[in-house]
């Protein structure tokens, strides 16, 4: 869920979210409009503030369809493929 869909969802406003979290409102804004990616503790304090809602991959922009059947090969780069 993105988070501008969980504030709306929610009736929260970017500053009771940004307090909760312990950002500012200028940095909750930025995140929701996709302008800066959040650092990862700030990432988890978002996934925990909205009860798992609004994931890691919500603040990036991945959205995984389906699991990508080659993930340990791609962790490797590749050497272990046949």
């Amino acid at each position: 869920m993105k988070l501008n869909d969980f504030l709306i969802a929610e009736g929260t406003s970017m500053g009771q979210f940004a307090k909760a979290v312990g950002t500012t409102t200028a940095t909750v804004s930025r995140i929701a409009d996709g302008t800066v990616v959040p650092r990862k503790a700030l990432m988890k304090r978002i996934n925990q503030a909205t009860g798992g809602l609004v994931t890691p991959n919500d603040l990036v922009g991945i959205y995984c369809k389906e699991v990508c059947p080659n993930i340990d090969a791609s962790r490797d780069g590749g050497a272990n493929n046949e």
